[in-house]
Parts: C-alpha cells; sequence; structure tokens
C-alpha cells in the first residue's frame, strides 16, 4: 500500500493491514484531515490541510469516474460479521448445507464489493473458525464479536445469518436491528434490496435484542438471508449466484445508506 500525503508519496510501501487503515482513519479525525482510501490500487490519500477529500493522483485523473466510484465507501469501516462457524455450525439444510458455510461465502463477496468502493473491512472472522477461541461458549462468541466491532470503531456492523424452522415451508427474508433510528434506516434499505433481489417473501426489517444488536456501538444489522430449512431456499443460499446476489444487495443497501 502506498501513502500520499498533500500530493506527495511517502518513500516506501507498507503492507496493508487492518489496523494499519483504522490508525490512519482515527488520526484524519482527530487532526481534521481529509482522507481518501482506494482498495483496488491500495492507496491511501491524506490532505493535512483540511478536513476536504484530497484529489486523485494526476496519473489516474483519466480514469476519473471509475476513481470517485472506487471510493465511495472511502474513510468508512464495517465491520462483517459471519454467523456461526467453528465448532458451531449453526442451522443445517434438509440436504446437510451448514449456515456457518453460506453465511461466510456471503460475508466474504460482500468485503470484496465494499472493499471495490473504498471502505476498510473488518472481518470478524474469514475462515471456518471461532471468534473467540475453539470450543468457546454462545456469549463467549458474542461477546467476541461485539469487541471487534466496537475496537475497530466501526461506522457499521453486519451479521450475516441463515433463518430456521421447524417446518420446511417457512420462508424468505427478514433484517433485525435494535430499534435505533440509523439501525432501523440502514434495516429497512438492505431488507428491501435483498428480498427484491432474491426474490424471497419480505418478512420485513423488524426489532430484536440480539445481544450483537444490544452490545455494539454503531448502527448495526442482523440478516436472515433466506431459510436454510426451507428445501427451495436451501439451494438458493448454497448457489455461487444465490449468494452473490445477497452480497450485492447488501452492498447497494449500504451505499444507499450513506448516500453515495
Amino acid at each position: 500500500m502506498r501513502i500520499m500525503i498533500d500530493g506527495r508519496y511517502l518513500p516506501g510501501s507498507a503492507r496493508v493491514n487492518r489496523d494499519l487503515l483504522i490508525t490512519l482513519r482515527n488520526m484524519a479525525q482527530v487532526l481534521n484531515w481529509g482522507i481518501r482510501y482506494d482498495a483496488q490500487k491500495e492507496l491511501v490519500l491524506i490532505n493535512s490541510k483540511n478536513s476536504s477529500m484530497p484529489p486523485l493522483p494526476t496519473e489516474y485523473l483519466t480514469d476519473e469516474r471509475n476513481e470517485d466510484e472506487n471510493a465511495r465507501l472511502a474513510g468508512k469501516v464495517v465491520c462483517v460479521d459471519p454467523g456461526h462457524g467453528g465448532s458451531d455450525p449453526g442451522a443445517l439444510g434438509p440436504t446437510g448445507t451448514m449456515e456457518k458455510d453460506n453465511t461466510l461465502a456471503i460475508a466474504l463477496l460482500l468485503k470484496e464489493k465494499l472493499e471495490k468502493n473504498g471502505a476498510t473491512v473488518v472481518m470478524t472472522r474469514d475462515s471456518d473458525t471461532n471468534v473467540a477461541f475453539a470450543e468457546a461458549t454462545a456469549n463467549e462468541e458474542l461477546s467476541a464479536r461485539v469487541e471487534a466491532a466496537n475496537q475497530a470503531e466501526a461506522d457499521l456492523f453486519i451479521s450475516i445469518h441463515n433463518d430456521a424452522f421447524t417446518s420446511n415451508t417457512a420462508a424468505g427474508t427478514t433484517t433485525f436491528h435494535y430499534g435505533n433510528k440509523e439501525s432501523v434506516k440502514l434495516a429497512n434499505l438492505v431488507q428491501r434490496n435483498l428480498a427484491d433481489k432474491l426474490g424471497t417473501k419480505n418478512r420485513g426489517a423488524r426489532f430484536a435484542s440480539f445481544y450483537v444488536l444490544r452490545y455494539t456501538n454503531m448502527p448495526s444489522i442482523l440478516i436472515e438471508t433466506a431459510f436454510i430449512s426451507n428445501p427451495v431456499e436451501e439451494m438458493l443460499l448454497s448457489s455461487v449466484d444465490g449468494r452473490d446476489n445477497a452480497a450485492e444487495s447488501i452492498c447497494d443497501g449500504i451505499l444507499k445508506y450513506f448516500k453515495v
């Protein structure tokens, strides 16, 4: 990753990592600097004169439209939380598909799409592992997910799940929030996008007192993408197109939330 301050590149190149990006973002907030991050080109632009967004380097101006699109979420940190994982498989579908696999696949696609729009993405997990530690209790897992988002001072928290019910006819998409104004706004935008794109029953944006919604310090939602217990929706959740459409819908909802 290269860093440019006031139009001049710093010597050398730093390894891209979450801690460095968060540190730069926090410094920019404290010092009233403008900051812009391009995930594709691994470039951080800083304006130390004022809080306005730094201009693009002249070598990128030939494709200014694409650069602007790629920077729509510059300076935003999104914590993406794939539900379950490791010793906790989550719900199981009729053919044995596991919720933890579906949620991780959707979350990784969402990470890619958010980063293409300039966001910094914090993953509570990026592989089939527990978030806290192997064989952690449910409360320890939930606490670790909340801590990851709060420590990163994320702008949004997005938890991805699959729904399940004893009857295999239950179907549809639901997005939960804890009732604060910004979370409700985010939940409605994401919910509408998901139901339309996936073609699932719109079960609405609803209040819920889930641990990860109560204790995160930023607008937070928990998405039940579809019912893994429903044979048709199980196929949707495990398909390449279904997962990509889910990730695209969530990303679009986030872009609408930030009005970019």
